[in-house]
């Protein structure tokens, strides 16, 4: 009998960790593969395909039109895979099952709300070299026109360097040994890459709903433009105007090229407070909108209270970036506002910041004692995060 039992012992010790093990499986950087008949093959587009990482509680999306990022709110896990659900009602969620664990082959079914559920093959990072790489086709890879409208973009000018934009705003030039150029990043702006044969940078620089095509090539040591189109968004539609204005790479500004068009204003709505006093659209306001309010409307005496509210808001919706870049404002102008301190330490940590949000959790307890507040109003994930 006793030896019955330590066997179930084991047994249920070994099914455990096996348990164990498969929950962390998922962890990761995945990358794109396609399924042809019954074979797996990585297809070489010219530029970065898709890709899936799961870093401790964060989903990052990487895809060729745009990238996403959710929280996990908790897991699953059953004989159809794992489901890392992104929302307490299970309606989004990203399930994950081995189909080729030796080869590092997974299926993720991904679903988004009501849309259809999206079934795609990934390989996990380390096991790349398992899989056969295969030169795409037009079929298989996206068009130039559509690679163009991309957050991460490359394109290789005609003599040989290679330009690339990461993070929707930051641009850098490589030569054939990958030795760095030029690079620099556009604040409060996105830019893509204009797909055409040149020996220049074919940019369009966008802020708000308007935009700028402009183009900069090698003078002396320098990269400059000649000229610049400006597409400003009207009621009535788009307008288009091309004016020769010389600029370098360096002192672009976004601003101060439209003034020279006789435009003194970025004519963009996300500039108004209303957007957001108004949680339905705050809520949908991307982090270059909130940037752009923040530059028209600075934080003042009037308005504090509203952003640090709003900031909240965006907290409660897991939008921890757009809440940690007005709270940053915030607290730049009210160094002694104890609850933004909470506040921007909740976004930060959210965010994956965790260095920085410990640092405003312990600003916060430092303002919270040094202000003779009840300590006993402190949350208890305040002492957990800071350990």
């Amino acid at each position: 009998m006793k030896k019955k039992v330590i066997i179930l012992l084991i047994l249920n010790l070994i099914l455990s960790c096996k348990s164990q093990d498969s929950k962390e499986d998922f962890k990761g950087t995945w990358i794109e593969v396609q399924k042809r008949g019954n074979e797996f093959l990585i297809i070489d587009c010219g530029y970065k395909g898709e890709d899936i990482k799961i870093i401790n509680d964060s989903i990052f999306e990487n895809g060729i039109m745009e990238s996403t990022k959710a929280k996990i709110d908790h897991i699953k896990e059953d004989e159809t895979g794992v489901s890392l659900f992104i929302d307490k009602t299970e309606k989004s969620y990203y399930k994950f099952l081995f189909v080729n664990k030796e080869k590092g082959l997974a299926k993720w079914e991904i679903k988004n709300n009501d849309l259809p559920i999206v079934i795609k093959y990934f390989v996990n990072e380390v096991s790349t070299d398992k899989i056969k790489k295969i030169k795409g086709t037009k079929a298989d890879c996206v068009t130039n026109d559509d690679v163009g409208d991309s957050v991460n973009d490359s394109l290789t000018l005609n003599d040989g360097n290679v330009l690339l934009v990461e993070d929707g705003n930051c641009i850098s030039l490589l030569d054939k040994k990958e030795n760095l150029i030029v690079e620099r990043c556009f604040d409060n702006c996105n830019v893509k890459i204009r797909h055409i044969k040149t020996a220049g940078l074919p940019l369009t620089i966008i802020s708000g709903q308007n935009s700028i095509d402009i183009e900069f090539h090698k003078k002396g040591v320098n990269w400059v433009s000649n000229s610049a189109t400006y597409f400003k968004s009207l009621p009535t539609g788009e307008e288009k105007n091309t004016k020769q204005i010389e600029v370098s790479i360096k002192d672009f500004d976004f601003d101060r090229i439209i003034e020279q068009f006789g435009d003194t204003k970025n004519n963009d709505l996300s500039s108004s407070l209303d957007d957001i006093k108004n949680k339905q659209k705050l809520i949908e306001l991307d982090i270059y909108k909130i940037a752009d309010i923040l530059k028209n409307n600075p934080v003042s005496d009037q308005n504090v209270t509203l952003y640090n509210d709003a900031a909240l808001t965006l907290i409660e919706n897991e939008n921890f970036n757009e809440a940690r870049i007005i709270l940053l404002d915030v607290t730049n102008f009210s160094p002694d506002r104890v609850v933004a301190y909470l506040n921007l330490g909740d976004a930060q940590w959210g965010f994956d910041e965790n260095e920085d949000a410990k640092k405003s959790y312990q600003k916060y307890l430092s303002l919270m004692k040094s202000q003779n507040k009840d300590l006993n109003k402190v949350p208890k994930r305040v002492y957990e995060r800071i350990k």
